[in-house]
């Protein structure tokens, strides 16, 4: 069972055109207001000078600038423990790379083929600039 709706023959006028323009004038007004905003700032109050002194008195100024020269409580044996500890891990690397190239150079390649050539030859490149790139880090 089919039902087929034809349209009237009374409606003679054409249809109406969607309406334009109402979504983009909402938006250009949106944008011009975040620009006014965004030029002349957000609307406050109260306009304060940009370059304002502060109203504490000297006691306080000088009671801030002695908490901020505190060192808030670090204990130089741990600073001075982290140091030793970085000096003999550089120091560690530092021997461990002259080993290296020390070894690599004793020891030639002695294999025939060109791919086991260049295997070798990328190892060693490897082995050193990341044992030198290690000792650098510390």
């Amino acid at each position: 069972f089919v039902v087929v709706v034809f349209p009237s023959s009374e409606q003679s006028s054409p249809p109406s055109k969607a309406a334009t323009n109402t979504i983009n004038e909402r938006l250009l007004s949106e944008l011009q207001e975040s620009i006014q905003t965004q030029k002349y700032g957000p609307a406050s109050p109260r306009r304060t000078p940009p370059f304002q002194y502060s109203s504490k008195t000297p006691e306080e100024r000088e009671r801030s600038l002695r908490e901020a020269r505190d060192l808030n409580g670090v204990n130089p044996l741990v600073c001075v423990g982290g140091a030793a500890f970085s000096w003999i891990c550089a120091g560690i690397l530092w021997v461990f790379t002259t080993y290296l190239g020390a070894v690599f150079a004793s020891h030639p390649l002695l294999g025939e083929a060109y791919f086991v050539q260049r295997a070798v030859g990328v190892f060693r490149n490897a082995a050193m600039g990341l044992s030198s790139l290690a000792a650098g880090f510390f």
